[in-house]
């Protein structure tokens, strides 16, 4: 009887000619989407590759100079394009693509998409993500606002009860019938985006990142089949169904994570760029200056230098004292820069965790997070950039300040270390993002637990 009910609601709604029109046009936008995020994938990738291969070719035919002064001439790190970047983007157009490394000074990423583009190209840039999150639960609104009300209107409902059919069985089968329409429509949308990821430059793990992605889709969509069940079953008309589910979706994807952005910024506020740089130059006043001898604290470091050799000058010391004064005063900077940035990132990850306090009114906030951390396109996963490049700036500063003195060639340069970006593992954003998960899993019981209530406390008349 529950296949039986089943098969009739998808004939129903695949007969539904408002179903077909917006089915199709979200598979259109679906498909095109993905198409598009292929392309800027590929064009952005090539770009990156170019770049980095450009910038190490200049580093490395510098020619003769000292090594100091091609601390001074820097060079650049570049974050990778992630390949699940072609699902979900996430706020890497928002962030930069490369940093700058160079002597005595932190920059922050640049080159941002989102400063390149117009109001027309930012509206154009649709992602497969945005596709999942924010529309298909408006597919699912219209598959199941009706699945009761209709039968109640038209005096069917009695009907099939009176055919042996238990409320149970109908309500399952009502669900079965929404989860089967909903599948033929994502499923060849899911293998295309698997194709996609397989004939991409994928890493270990890509794959399984993407399964999770698809996983937590599932549980997200079963959210919003479960509330529109319950709604039909409980309202008294088809239109009051629709309303209260469209109020619900407006303030769960719009409202919330609007309202909760705002709420992370006055509670965690982040200090202004201008104030940022002041902490960061009075910290670097207190310490010693690579490049002033003649300060208190490096005449305090040169005479702990001679009263550890046991001399009177620089002259006799067995070290070279200009370059361990770089050494210090790198040291120093490195500290003050990096202290800063974690100072900073907490702030924003303070802001995140209201964002995930807040997941308990919104479950497209949840799912919005982990779609992000489990493509890598999160904030999180930026950081862990930045972090990087920072610890490749100090230890390539720190190479050169301690290479040999006077000048040095184009083999001192080709044998410096390379920049290596480690993105973050799948166990670390498993473990990142348990919490996360566990949430949208009590959403999905809890929104369960309302069907077997309405199903027993509803009479379905």
């Amino acid at each position: 009887m529950t296949l039986l009910i089943a098969k009739k609601e998808v004939k129903e709604l695949l007969r539904n000619n408002r179903f077909r029109l917006i089915s199709i046009t979200l598979l259109i936008l679906l498909v095109f989407s993905m198409f598009i995020s292929w392309n800027t994938y590929k064009k952005v990738q090539k770009e990156h590759q170019t770049a980095q291969i450009l910038a190490r070719e200049q580093w490395e035919s510098q020619g003769q100079k000292s090594a100091h002064s091609a601390a001074h001439y820097g060079t650049f790190a570049f974050k990778p394009i992630p390949t699940l970047s072609l699902i979900d983007n996430g706020l890497n157009k928002y962030l930069g693509v490369s940093i700058f490394l160079e002597a005595h000074r932190q920059n922050s990423a640049s080159y941002k998409q989102i400063t390149d583009q117009n109001d027309l190209a930012r509206f154009a840039d649709l992602s497969p993500a945005f596709v999942f999150i924010f529309l298909m639960p408006l597919l699912i609104i219209l598959l199941g606002f009706n699945s009761f009300t209709t039968e109640k209107e038209s005096g069917t409902l009695q009907l099939i009860l009176s055919q042996g059919a238990s409320k149970r069985k109908l309500v399952l089968g009502k669900i079965i019938g929404i989860w089967l329409t909903l599948l033929l429509l994502l499923t060849p949308v899911f293998l295309l985006g698997f194709c996609f990821i397989v004939f991409s430059d994928y890493e270990k793990g890509d794959l399984l990142r993407y399964g999770f992605i698809l996983i937590s889709l599932l549980l997200y969509y079963g959210i919003f089949i479960h509330l529109s069940i319950v709604t039909s079953v409980w309202a008294k008309s088809s239109n009051f169904s629709l309303i209260i589910l469209l109020s619900f979706w407006m303030i769960s994807a719009l409202l919330m994570p609007k309202l909760t952005a705002d709420i992370s910024k006055k509670t965690h506020k982040t200090p202004s760029a201008i104030s940022y740089q002041e902490n960061i130059k009075k910290e670097l006043a207190d310490g010693i200056n690579g490049h002033d001898p003649s300060s208190e604290k490096a005449i305090a470091f040169k005479d702990s230098l001679l009263k550890k050799y046991n001399v009177k000058s620089i002259g006799k010391l067995p070290v070279n004292f200009y370059q361990l004064l770089m050494q210090a005063g790198e040291k120093h900077e490195t500290t003050v820069y990096k202290n800063a940035m974690t100072q900073l990132n907490n702030v924003y990850i303070e802001q995140l965790k209201v964002h995930q306090l807040n997941a308990f009114i919104s479950p497209t906030i949840l799912m919005r997070m982990l779609s992000m951390q489990f493509a890598n396109t999160d904030l999180q996963s930026h950081y862990n950039f930045t972090y990087q490049a920072e610890e490749y700036r100090g230890a390539l500063i720190s190479s050169l300040n301690s290479g040999p003195s006077g000048t040095v060639d184009t083999d001192f340069f080709k044998k410096n270390i390379k920049f290596k970006y480690n993105p973050i593992t799948l166990s670390q954003t498993i473990e990142k993002n348990a919490s996360n998960l566990m949430y949208l899993t009590i959403w999905w019981l809890l929104s369960g637990l309302l069907v077997i209530l309405s199903v027993q406390k509803n009479k379905l008349k």
